[in-house]
């Protein structure tokens, strides 16, 4: 009988080192398949940037933007400081984000949002194109299709933003008759319409509510030349 046991002792143990030993095996595999694509990922010559694409340009030249990228070829893809890499597109005037997304094995492209004039101002003998932040991220000789803008201090970045959010506020068939927009300062944005129909604006607080006010009083018509929506919750016509 005590040999009976020890048989079946033997018998147990033997399946236990077997059982360890896969389980040690497997573990053992598992480790070199993932240190393998590690290598493979970051660190060998296969996925390394080889090319370098740019989309959502119109204005803005695709060889400025890769030299403002500065990606490092031969670099791994996954090495690759994705955040840097749009910090540096970014700082091009006409650029208003950047996104960098990895094509595997070897391109880089990189997605950017150009900045678009909200409206333009005079600049000597140049007119500035502001976009929606108040940034002038071009000059040209020639008018571009944006409303002219007059401004108190066209320096002043915080005024150029609030004419701007007024101005992006304005329902899209008010903004398609503007004319031209003045500014005395922060708290007297006002806007032409056909040359000749007045809206004084105030500042640009509440402007989703004073576009949904005078897009009411155009609405219903008449013969106005003055809309004030600087009050929204007490709106005048004259």
């Amino acid at each position: 009988m005590s040999s009976d046991l020890d048989q079946a002792l033997r018998v147990r143990q033997r399946a236990r080192a077997r059982r360890r030993n896969r389980r040690i095996a497997v573990t053992t595999a598992g480790v070199l398949v993932v240190a393998v694509l590690v290598w493979l990922v970051g660190f060998s010559p296969v996925f390394v940037v080889r090319d370098v694409e740019v989309t959502g340009l119109t204005r803005t030249s695709p060889d400025d933007v890769k030299a403002a990228a500065a990606v490092p070829s031969e670099t791994p893809l996954a090495r690759l400081d994705g955040d840097a890499i749009a910090d540096r597109v970014e700082q091009l005037a006409t650029i208003a984000g950047a996104r960098i997304v990895r094509s595997w094995p070897g391109t880089v492209r990189i997605e950017v949002t150009e900045r678009t004039a909200v409206y333009q101002i005079a600049q000597a003998d140049a007119y500035g194109q502001v976009d929606s932040e108040g940034v002038v991220f071009a000059t040209s000789t020639d008018r571009a299709a944006a409303p002219v803008a007059v401004l108190a201090d066209a320096d002043d970045q915080d005024l150029r933003a609030d004419v701007a959010t007024a101005t992006s506020a304005l329902p899209q068939d008010l903004r398609d008759r503007l004319t031209s927009v003045n500014a005395g300062s922060v708290d007297s944005i006002s806007f032409l319409i056909d040359g000749a129909i007045t809206i004084f604006w105030g500042s640009a607080e509440q402007s989703d509510e004073k576009a949904s006010v005078i897009g009411v009083l155009w609405s219903q018509g008449g013969d106005y030349t003055n809309y004030d929506v600087s009050a929204p919750s007490r709106p005048a016509v004259s």
